[in-house]
């Protein structure tokens, strides 16, 4: 089973949109994780403490990792509402309810059983047709085994933005598969609500800034894809090729298993 949801959090004590969007059950198993700066705007609220202020959603999620080393657990943003699509009319989607949840716990904790070590949901594109993807990225909902998952020691965790990208590649490339909801999805305002990255500095230089880091880091797997207006600002946007991270995994392992023979 899933033993914990952590919620890292920063500058949006008042607006806790992805908490107050769950069951009062699924809330049981949550925690908000806060700097000690805001520890006490969340006393109502059951909360996990980091070590010190002004570390950055980096250094959260190594942090977590960390915590999470011998747990079952999620990882979610703080301002999504979780959806699911309305079947036989998968374009369509209404919030998750409580039974949705625990249909979406329980099937996690299955895949984990069977070595799915980690996975997430996608976000409310247009549908896939099916209930889940295999070894593709995701962001903001990120399920982990931290029995399964390799140290935070053995990971990257250097960009300050874009760290989602980065620790999908990472894990994809070491050969770790992982299952997406497409079932399930989150629905969030990409760099908008205020609080968040947002307070710890982040802008669209910084963005591009970590895209071009991508890039160098993985470039067989990186690429430029043209740019998006967003709010006034350019965001050059990038291509990631997350299966074929998995692929070569896979190829790497095989040669050396006949190399071993």
């Amino acid at each position: 089973m899933i033993d914990t949801i952590y919620i890292p959090t920063l500058g949006r004590w008042n607006n806790q949109i992805t908490f107050f969007n769950m069951p009062s059950s699924i809330q049981n198993k949550c925690v908000l994780v806060v700097q000690p700066k805001e520890r006490a705007n969340h006393a109502h609220l059951p909360t996990l403490v980091l070590p010190e202020n002004d570390c950055g959603i980096t250094a959260t999620r190594k942090w977590i990792w960390e915590q999470g080393k011998d747990k079952r657990y999620i990882v979610m943003d703080d301002d999504i509402v979780m959806k699911t699509r309305t079947p036989g009319e998968e374009k369509s989607k209404r919030t998750m309810t409580e039974e949705d949840w625990c249909y979406m716990l329980d099937t996690v904790s299955k895949w984990m059983d069977e070595g799915i070590a980690w996975g997430g949901c996608r976000s409310c594109l247009p549908p896939a047709g099916k209930e889940y993807i295999e070894n593709s990225g995701t962001a903001e909902v990120f399920f982990f085994d931290g029995n399964q998952l390799p140290s935070a020691d053995e990971l990257d965790w250097s960009l300050s933005t874009a760290e989602d990208i980065s620790l999908s590649l990472q894990l994809l490339s070491k050969g770790y598969r992982n299952r997406i909801f497409d079932k399930f999805v989150y629905q969030s305002d990409f760099v908008g609500t205020q609080g968040g990255c947002l307070d710890m500095g982040r802008n669209m230089a910084m963005i591009n800034n970590n895209h071009a880091k991508l890039i160098e880091k993985f470039p067989e797997y990186v690429s430029w894809n043209g740019e998006k207006e967003i709010r006034g600002e350019t965001m050059k946007k990038i291509k990631v090729m997350y299966k074929k991270a998995y692929n070569d995994s896979q190829k790497s392992k095989t040669t050396l298993e006949e190399w071993m023979i």
